[in-house]
């Protein structure tokens, strides 16, 4: 098994997890799966269909980074210094969804 197969496995299956996340927390409107929401913190929520708007839309994007992470590397990691270039890449645009979750949660909540 070749490292390439290897991501193509880890990534799509993340990118699928997040998916069912997605789908779960904002079709299915099942909050809990949201990480630290439970029934002492949801009294302190304003928004709830707008916390469960972002953090589907977060899974969301999430998933679809995942999923093109693997054809991302397969056009430029040739070299280490490419695959270097990909994961800082990935790295940053995860990063980013982080920053904006936590800007953007604090107008759900108290």
């Amino acid at each position: 098994m070749t490292y390439k197969l290897i991501e193509v496995l880890v990534m799509e299956g993340i990118a699928m997890v997040m998916f069912v996340f997605a789908y779960q927390i904002g079709v299915k409107g099942r909050m809990e799966l949201i990480a630290g929401y439970n029934s002492r913190s949801a009294r302190r929520v304003t928004d709830k269909a707008g916390l469960k708007r972002l953090i589907a839309r977060t899974c969301l994007l999430t998933g679809i980074g995942s999923a093109l992470m693997p054809v991302l590397t397969w056009f430029v990691a040739d070299s280490a210094n490419g695959m270097a270039h990909a994961t800082g890449a990935y790295g940053g645009f995860i990063v980013g969804i982080i920053g904006m979750v936590m800007l953007q949660a604090r107008d759900y909540t108290d």
